[in-house]
């Protein structure tokens, strides 16, 4: 896997019926009210909405440790 994936939110990265598909940000384990910008791929291999803000921890997150 590739230290960082990130791209644009599309809803057929995810499940209907999840926080990511509703465009709800959702990285760091709970919503925040800003809407998801971005999908990017957790160390576990799943998609997370992220909202602009969140993706700079996303980025910190995966620098710290790596894959």
């Amino acid at each position: 896997m590739d230290l960082l994936q990130i791209k644009f939110w599309e809803a057929d990265d995810y499940r209907p019926g999840t926080k990511g598909h509703e465009r709800r940000c959702s990285w760091g384990g709970s919503s925040c009210a800003s809407p998801a910008e971005f999908t990017v791929t957790d160390r576990a291999g799943a998609h997370n909405g992220a909202c602009a803000v969140h993706v700079v921890d996303y980025i910190r997150d995966r620098l710290r440790h790596g894959r």
